[in-house]
């Protein structure tokens, strides 16, 4: 291919064919949702086996759950303006050896004080490196396969869940509950130094902000050869003010009800998924099943949410993506309605948690993908981390509250229907998106202001 004098980089990935430096890309940033994913959940499937070593009640156990949640929400807050700043490959990086080394470290804990303090800290560098990987997958994506792309590479955090629960399954028995925070730490820490070789920074980015050309001249090249030389100038076609005024931003006139709209239905989907994510082996132990037959029911919910993610990305690029995630959601209400009035056998319920994590994890993506698709570049990461850490306080609740009804004793069936609540609240937040999405224009001079008020 000729040189280009002039080449924007929008119009260039949108014009090329999904080729080998964007599967690349695809499959670093879904390992770094795997790693995410397992030692996300990781106190989910120890729990069991912890409170019986340390002779705890469960309620003390959830202070554990939600400091390592609250670790994952300021971590996002902090993540994405970290990212619209400093770029995208630095904060993924530092962000994952950080919370392999805390979670590595976590497995030698005396006490739950000490326990809950590096599960914080642990949450602090999960929370960075998932928005962040996510942005950087989409920026990488053409426009037809962006939300694919996207809740492709959340498939990795289902993926990764559902491996804890079979590692569980596996190592607990065999070595203990300090065998899963190891793995989670070991291999992180031994993947971030390979990111440090591998991979690049944001196309989008750089060209948005003129910096680092000559990678920038490296990775057009990479997708498609001969494309720039040394003449050709980069050109974004969005503002490259950013900065610290992008948090204004998403909650400017313009996008501000879009914001809040991704705000609730992030928050009522994540009180959901860590509600079952946290309690859901408990539950089901409760119920009369074994510890090993939790951890598979547990796990089946992951695997159901690594095939939904892929069936609403590709149906969120093929249809109205709003009409796609309230039909999922009501799909999900309907099923913790099953089962909380069926009695089903342990593959009935198997086969009920598979199809209920087919559709809350799947539309737990499918906010990331609208939020992605929703903001400029100037403000992507800013706005998707941004809704991710609002979201992760309904997590954080999620996984209170269940300790909560668990403590009053609150049945199965109960603690099931109880979930069609916040269900219920993000289909409204999503038909709210849906009605008001204008996709507004952000112009420089908005920018400007916003950055330097």
């Amino acid at each position: 291919m000729k040189p280009s004098s002039q080449l924007d980089i929008q119009t260039f990935l949108d014009s090329r064919p999904f080729g080998h430096f964007q599967w690349k890309i695809l499959l670093l940033c879904l390992t770094v949702l795997i790693l995410d994913g397992f030692d996300v959940v990781a106190m989910g499937f120890i729990a069991p086996s912890l409170i019986a070593d340390w002779n705890i009640p469960r309620e003390e156990l959830g202070i554990v759950m939600s400091m390592g949640l609250f670790g994952l929400a300021i971590g996002a807050l902090m993540g994405g303006p970290l990212a619209d700043r400093f770029g995208r490959r630095k904060v993924i990086i530092v962000s994952i050896f950080f919370f392999g080394f805390m979670s590595l470290i976590s497995a030698w804990s005396p006490n739950v004080e000490i326990l809950s303090l590096l599960r914080f800290l642990t949450g602090l560098g999960l929370g960075a490196s998932q928005p962040n990987a996510a942005t950087l997958a989409s920026e990488y994506a053409p426009k037809k396969y962006r939300s694919l792309m996207v809740t492709v590479v959340y498939c990795g955090f289902t993926l990764g869940a559902a491996g804890g629960g079979f590692l569980a399954n596996g190592l607990i028995p065999s070595h203990g509950w300090e065998s899963i925070l190891v793995v989670g730490g070991v291999v992180p820490i031994l993947f971030a130094v390979l990111l440090c070789f591998v991979l690049p920074e944001s196309a989008k980015y750089m060209a948005m902000k003129h910096q680092h050309r000559e990678e920038l001249q490296q990775v057009v090249n990479a997708i498609e050869p001969g494309t720039a030389n040394q003449a050709t100038q980069f050109i974004s076609p969005e503002p490259q003010r950013a900065g610290k005024g992008t948090i204004k931003l998403i909650l400017s006139p313009s996008h501000r009800l879009i914001t809040l709209a991704l705000w609730v239905g992030l928050f009522m989907n994540l009180l959901t998924v860590y509600f079952l994510n946290s309690w859901l082996p408990i539950i089901v132990k409760d119920d009369g099943f074994s510890l090993a037959d939790a951890a598979l029911v547990g796990a089946m919910m992951q695997v159901g949410g690594t095939l939904g993610n892929i069936v609403i990305g590709w149906e969120m690029d093929r249809f109205n993506p709003h009409k796609v995630m309230i039909g999922t959601l009501i799909g999900g209400a309907v099923l913790t309605l099953s089962l909380g009035n069926l009695s089903p056998g342990l593959y009935g319920l198997m086969a009920l948690v598979f199809m209920l994590g087919f559709c809350i994890n799947a539309t737990n993506t499918g906010w990331t993908a609208m939020a992605a698709t929703y903001y400029p570049t100037a403000m992507r990461a800013t706005g998707t981390s941004w809704m991710t850490g609002i979201g992760r306080f309904g997590a954080i609740l999620g996984a209170s509250v269940g300790a909560v009804l668990l403590g009053l004793k609150w049945d199965f069936s109960h603690l099931f229907m109880f979930l069609t609540l916040p269900i219920g609240i993000a289909v409204v937040a999503a038909y709210v998106k849906g009605l008001y999405d204008r996709k507004p224009q952000v112009s420089a001079n908005t920018l400007s202001k916003a950055s330097h008020s």
